[in-house]
């Protein structure tokens, strides 16, 4: 668990505390004109926020327990690459580098390597050579069951 997402829940125990401070057993009346009083524990500070902490460390050994290993690698993966998209932000933003029209700004143009643009008949080859080979595949395969 990241350590920001500590603090945050720190905090938010920190002021659910002090909003009530100062917790007493309270009387109340039922229905049949009986008081009760009801007993209630008075727990500082600290112990508030040992437990909460220890309930968030329970909660998330039972994620990790319950996810998939393919989940994991998947939200891995996913992590490392918003982390790249914001390392190039950083970087442009470092640089200066925006949509701007300025010699700079098309000299760092420059700078990039060039996209491949779609082309239909590329495309087309591609996939007439992926059917082919499929048709290929296949008809090895049959070979060799036939000679079995």
């Amino acid at each position: 668990m990241s350590s920001k997402l500590v603090k945050k829940l720190l905090n938010q125990t920190n002021t659910q505390l002090e909003s009530k401070d100062d917790t007493k057993s309270k009387s109340r009346t039922d229905a049949g004109s009986r008081s009760r009083t009801t007993v209630t524990h008075n727990i500082t500070k600290e112990e508030a926020i040992q437990g909460h902490i220890q309930s968030i460390l329970r909660l998330d050994s039972l994620v990790h327990e319950h996810t998939s290993t393919t989940a994991q690698k998947s939200f891995t993966r996913r992590s490392s690459d918003l982390k790249l998209q914001a390392k190039k932000q950083r970087r442009l933003k470092k640089s200066g580098g925006g949509a701007s029209n300025s010699r700079s700004s098309s000299s760092s143009f420059s700078k990039q390597r060039q996209q491949p643009t779609f082309n239909k008949d590329r495309e087309k080859r591609k996939k007439d050579e992926e059917y082919y080979s499929d048709i290929a595949r296949a008809l090895k395969k049959a070979k060799k069951r036939s000679k079995k």
